[in-house]
């Protein structure tokens, strides 16, 4: 039976300060007394007892004592994390607790005296890159060098997978301690040709080059094939949940990261859609979900029972995608598919479950008849009429709120119900206003985000507790506004009060950021389809399996 682990390796703590990082707010949890604290995001307590379901998962603060702390020596790190796999005969295992900081050398493998003297450090660093010009120290420590001619035990399939995953998060430490030991050489360190991440839209663009480039290397994604369409492998390219159809389009289309070999796969995706239940499943008005619930139930009873993989991590290596409003409601069926496996949701609403470091925020895109917008950009902000606008229905605790404090009650914020049918269009009011108001309806994520995104209009995010899109490596505060709830009626004060050079650089930013939301087909690098993958890439990185 194999168990494992989650941790909070870097999805927030390491792109937002890797400086600061090292001091986790995690509290040590053993078997079944689990417990967590987490300063970097507000986690509601149902979100908490969810990581205090039993002996089969563990919070806890190993991996970031004995492999984020800060070593002078990053490949001599490197060398721990690969030969601690490769030289154990029960494969992966943890490192018991240590409450000191370790002496790196004692508790690295040692070498028989006859298997002579560690390589010297190659010019320019392991790869030839000059991302580190750190050297190693010492003699009779296993080096990946070493231990390739060194005779060790066949590794199992997980083992070379988790191999990988180590191989990976070595690469990041290498590339955030360069930057750490050598501030003044970052232009040396990071890729800032045209294209490439950077600036400060992102919590820290190096990192997520280093991350996405990885995730090209070696993400590979099993699907399972079970299932028929409508339901399963298939889904809406149009209108509002468009995302679903469209992701599990892209990745039957001979996508690079899809693997027809279940053992060499990192994460194993379950291609069925929400939405498209909702449409074939669901009778109207009814108000039951049954009929949903058990088409997951089942299918994930059949995945269970025909493979392997369900159940050696009881899911948690597996990832479910949804847009619909229903998405979070459906996984409850299963309890390993709400608490343990990775949900890709629009929904992404910390009170109704959602835990950030596990589960991904996916953007809600409205695709109209099914078109890709082409009409991208507006005016710069110094130039647009309006101070903010929304036009929408009146559901749902904000908007209410909005609509009486703001509609029709002020000529620089725009607040309609609904726009004339002649006259100045939905998009147009977008691209001749300096903020576009963006409140949760039903639900706490909106269209709104990407449109405004779309139209160069700085969002104002009104919704307490929606975790943000791709927040692990975007800095939204760079670039948008949160409102709480409870501030609606000073907003106009709060908006007035951003100095015009704020909104600039802010609207350089939303302008910056906007590939990534950007529906590409075929997919293109750092595109909305790539950001989704990257985000499951960086979720699984959070989780070690061990047999």
């Amino acid at each position: 039976m194999s168990t494992f682990i989650i941790f909070d390796f870097y999805t927030h703590q390491l792109f937002s300060n890797w400086s600061n990082s090292l001091s986790f707010d995690f509290l040590i949890g053993a078997n079944k007394d689990v417990s967590l604290i987490s300063s970097s995001e507000q986690i509601s307590s149902e979100s908490k007892s969810i990581l205090q379901t039993g002996e089969k998962i563990v919070v806890t603060n190993h991996e970031i004592q004995s492999q984020l702390e800060v070593h002078e020596e990053a490949h001599e790190l490197q060398d721990q994390l690969e030969a601690e796999i490769a030289t154990s005969e029960r494969g992966l295992d943890v490192i018991p607790q240590m409450k000191e900081k370790p002496n790196n050398k004692d508790h690295l493998p040692r070498l028989p005296a006859d298997c002579g003297y560690l390589p010297e450090q190659q010019e320019g660093g392991r790869n030839g890159s000059d991302l580190t010009d750190l050297k190693h120290e010492g003699e009779g420590y296993l080096s990946p060098i070493t231990a390739a001619n060194t005779s060790i035990p066949e590794l199992t399939n997980v083992q070379r997978v988790e191999l990988d995953l180590l191989r990976a998060r070595a690469a990041f430490r290498r590339v955030a301690l360069s930057l750490m030991n050598n501030g003044d050489r970052v232009e040396e360190i990071c890729d800032s040709t045209v294209n490439q991440p950077q600036g400060q839209a992102y919590k820290n663009a190096c990192l997520f080059q280093r991350s996405y480039q990885e995730m090209e290397n070696r993400f590979k994604i099993y699907i399972y094939e079970e299932g028929e369409e409508p339901l399963v492998h298939d889904g809406p390219c149009k209108e509002i949940y468009a995302i679903e159809g469209r992701f599990i389009q892209e990745l039957h289309d001979n996508n690079p990261y899809v693997t027809s070999n279940p053992e060499e796969a990192h994460v194993y995706f379950l291609p069925f859609s929400v939405a498209n239940m909702v449409t074939y499943l669901y009778k109207r008005d009814s108000g039951d979900m049954s009929p949903l619930l058990r088409f997951v139930q089942d299918y994930t009873e059949v995945v269970a029972r025909k493979y392997p993989h369900w159940n050696r991590s009881e899911g948690a290596d597996h990832f479910m995608l949804s847009c619909h409003d229903w998405g979070p409601h459906v996984s409850r069926v299963d309890k390993n598919l709400f608490s343990k496996t990775i949900r890709v949701l629009c929904n992404a609403n910390t009170s109704e479950g959602f835990v950030p470091f596990k589960d991904v925020s996916l953007p809600e895109v409205h695709l109209v008849g099914g078109e890709v917008p082409t009409d991208l950009g507006g005016l710069p902000v110094s130039k647009r009429t309006f101070l903010a606008f929304f036009a929408g229905a009146e559901h749902g605790p904000v908007r209410p709120q909005l609509f009486k404090y703001w509609e029709r009650k002020d000529s620089d914020i725009v607040v309609r119900h609904r726009l004339p049918a002649r006259g100045i269009t939905y998009h147009e009011y977008m691209k001749n206003s300096k903020f576009c108001i963006c409140p949760g309806g039903y639900e706490v994520n909106s269209p709104r985000l990407v449109e405004a995104i779309y139209n160069d209009c700085i969002p104002v995010i009104i919704a307490d507790r929606f975790v943000l899109p791709f927040s692990d490596v975007l800095d939204w505060t760079a670039f948008s506004l949160q409102v709480l709830e409870e501030d609606i009626p000073k907003l106009k004060e709060l908006l007035e009060a951003v100095p015009m050079e704020t909104l600039v650089r802010m609207q350089d930013r939303v302008k910056e950021i906007r590939k990534h939301f950007l529906l590409n087909q075929p997919p293109e690098r750092y595109d909305l389809f790539h950001m989704i993958l990257h985000s499951v890439w960086m979720r699984r990185l959070n989780i070690r399996i061990l047999e």
